[in-house]
């Protein structure tokens, strides 16, 4: 009974969604172009670059080397370089647990970050807002202490790994601009009040959510809360397209959300103190 009220919901859901995109074509259309300008202009430029480089350096013997020998966790650095969904590849490659792992080492690539966050603060608050995060995520790992990634020496062809990666890159930016249409094809533009539709923005999809406060009307302490639940959630959007990375591999999700929130807490308790000392 209980899976037939949930795929009768589903259906529900996925009706509403059809009949509003019949009925309300020019916005889906003007959405659909807003968002795959966003993509061009905004996503592309800060991402490509950021993946190609993540998986060159994976694919090297780079992440032994600083494992043997500086005893660094690569993993970590890779994370915060390529941010998600990139780095749930890594974790796909592993059978193990990986619950923790995800947990802290969620991030949007700095390049992208500080691209959007500059539309919003100045320089040495975005960067500041930066920093809280990355130092957030290591104080979680000091908290839940996840299990370490070990990295063995391989041999590889530079230029299959370099053609491999510009190919896998590709592919997750074309998964990406579909899941930022679909998000931003949501009827979220039927919502008047401004509150209330920036939350489920902070909460759906980053891009859009970044983008829209950039230029929305809203005092900054105001426009600071949802940077931050949009920084620590990176998205529905995101989530989905790790979720499509990893469906294989153990998540316990109940877990995954708990430390989440916790990263959420400290995250801003962070940026507070922070924001205060050094502005």
């Amino acid at each position: 009974m209980k899976n037939i009220v949930k795929e009768f919901l589903l259906l529900t859901i996925l009706s509403s969604y059809f009949i509003y995109c019949l009925t309300n074509s020019v916005v889906i259309k003007n959405q659909t172009i807003l968002s795959i300008q966003l993509w061009i202009s905004k996503i592309i430029p800060s991402l490509l670059p950021t993946f190609i480089i993540a998986d060159l350096l994976y694919n090297s013997n780079i992440p032994y080397y600083i494992n043997k020998y500086l005893h660094l966790n690569y993993f970590y650095l890779l994370s915060i370089i390529c941010g998600s969904p990139t780095n749930a590849y890594i974790l796909n490659k592993y059978e193990m647990d990986i619950t923790k792992l995800l947990a802290v080492s969620k991030y949007t690539s700095p390049i992208f970050t500080y691209t959007f966050l500059k539309m919003i603060f100045n320089t040495k608050t975005s960067l500041i807002i930066m920093g809280a995060n990355i130092l957030a995520n290591f104080i979680l790992i000091a908290l839940i202490k996840p299990p370490k990634i070990v990295f063995t020496y391989q041999k590889s062809n530079p230029l299959t790994v370099l053609v491999n990666s510009i190919t896998k890159s590709i592919n997750t930016l074309i998964v990406i601009l579909g899941t930022i249409i679909f998000f931003n094809t949501l009827p979220i533009n039927l919502i008047n009040n401004i509150y209330l539709k920036t939350s489920i923005l902070s909460i759906l999809e980053i891009t859009t959510a970044l983008n829209h406060l950039s230029i929305v009307n809203l005092p900054l302490i105001t426009k600071l809360f949802f940077t931050l639940i949009a920084l620590s959630s990176c998205g529905l959007c995101i989530e989905c397209q790790i979720k499509s990375i990893i469906n294989d591999t153990s998540l316990n999700y109940g877990q995954y959300l708990k430390y989440r929130l916790g990263h959420l807490l400290i995250f801003s308790g962070l940026t507070v103190v922070l924001l205060t000392l050094l502005l």
